[in-house]
């Protein structure tokens, strides 16, 4: 095997020169939080994968297509009774706040089994609230593309980004009733290099002055605002890389439960979160069983062509799928409790099995078939990932494009980024 791809001092230059901290990936220790430098795996592969633009192009077509139909549940689910999102899986303490939100989500990463060897080009999850593999799929490979000797895959992707989340604060401040020049923004998440890696570069994009901190400084206050613990200063726009099914347990040094105090800041416009609760309402794995559920005829002709060429059969069951089907939580992430089902026997499970998500409902969806790429003298499975933007308009537009591959079948936290470029 050609290890240089792994391990080599010009994949450490190329990487270190893109200030890509998270190119290798360490465990967290459970009681510090910190990295464990000593147990990192590579992450980020010295290597481009070639694509063509009219590949580039097909995928984001079919993306925005996939994206016009999440745009039209977002505003279903919102009218959906409560009993109705708690069987589809959806936590009873976020039903308020999902019900409630009036901005829509600011972007989405879809991922993709591209496969046209076998003329297979299924979704088969949404990530509105998950913005991991965002500096790679906008930024990352343009240089490595370079590094290589070959382009750009998608040139526009950090323009617009820069327009739809300037846009979007826009739209927060004026729901607060003030001038985006008056509000604090800040930005947020767990102290690690990925995510707050993820962040700092997401700040850039911003036209106006934020400020960025790890998520372990965010405080509130007397139920009456939200800041940060270090300086003291306000915060009214947050965006917040951290899931709301995780945020709805978490606890104070007290052990008093966060989340109401949350909810309320929001419910009485205290504070924004930019793409938290708008975003969840199509972060389940469920989304896409009420889609199969309503079936292509509760759609327009457009919006059900989509639906058939590009949706994967899914359920809350396993009965409406036979023998074969891939399970997986309906909040899950990253891969977690996941597991294929062959003639009705687990043929393949997930390396990760957290019980957080293994414990919790499942959804199912039909087998498919994932495409296969020799790297470096090796087999990998590879999942497609595309990026989409509200353009103020609340259509979805394409933006960047990545791939991760996995020495196994399924995709999970420690797969590898494989840079593409034209």
């Amino acid at each position: 095997m050609n290890r240089k791809i792994f391990d080599s001092p010009e994949r450490d230059y190329l990487f270190k020169s893109m200030q890509l901290n998270w190119y290798n990936l360490c465990p967290i220790n459970g009681e510090t939080g910190l990295p464990i430098a000593s147990e990192q795996v590579p992450y980020a592969l010295y290597h481009c994968h070639p694509v063509s633009p009219d590949f580039v192009q097909e995928m984001q077509q079919a993306s925005e297509a996939v994206g016009r139909v999440f745009m039209k549940m977002w505003s279903v689910i919102r009218q959906l009774d409560g009993d109705t999102l708690l069987d589809y899986g959806f936590p009873v303490e976020t039903i308020r706040l999902v019900k409630y939100d009036p901005l829509p989500p600011l972007c989405m990463r879809l991922d993709w089994c591209w496969n046209p060897a076998v003329s297979l080009k299924k979704v088969v999850e949404t990530n509105p609230q998950t913005p991991s593999f965002w500096f790679e799929c906008t930024e990352g490979n343009s240089h490595v593309a370079k590094h290589f000797g070959l382009q750009d895959p998608v040139p526009g992707a950090q323009n617009l980004l820069r327009a739809s989340l300037n846009q979007h604060l826009k739209r927060a401040a004026a729901y607060l009733k003030k001038p985006l020049s008056d509000c604090h923004v800040a930005f947020t998440a767990l102290n690690n290099p990925e995510d707050v890696g993820t962040m700092q570069w997401l700040s850039q994009h911003y036209s106006g002055k934020s400020t960025v901190f790890p998520l372990e400084f965010l405080r509130i206050q007397n139920g009456d605002r939200l800041f940060h613990e270090r300086t003291g200063e306000r915060v009214d726009i947050l965006f917040m890389w951290y899931p709301v099914e995780w945020a709805i347990h978490d606890t104070d040094e007290a052990g008093e439960r966060l989340w109401p105090a949350l909810e309320q800041l929001i419910l009485e416009r205290k504070v924004v979160i930019v793409n938290f609760a708008s975003a969840f309402l199509l972060q389940p794995k469920s989304v896409f069983a009420l889609i199969n559920d309503l079936g292509s005829e509760f759609f327009d002709d457009r919006d059900a062509a989509t639906v058939i060429d590009y949706f994967p059969k899914t359920s809350l069951t396993t009965e409406a799928l036979g023998s074969d089907y891939f399970a997986k939580p309906i909040l899950g992430r990253q891969g977690e409790g996941g597991f294929a089902v062959e003639a009705g026997a687990i043929a393949n499970r997930s390396h990760n099995n957290d019980p957080w998500y293994t414990e919790q409902a499942y959804v199912y969806q039909e087998l498919l078939e994932f495409p296969q790429l020799t790297i470096a003298d090796e087999l990998m499975t590879a999942v497609w990932g595309a990026w989409l933007y509200n353009d103020g308009r609340d259509r979805l537009v394409a933006g960047g494009l990545g791939m991760r591959v996995s020495e196994g079948e399924i995709t999970d936290d420690y797969s590898y980024w494989c840079p593409i470029g034209c």
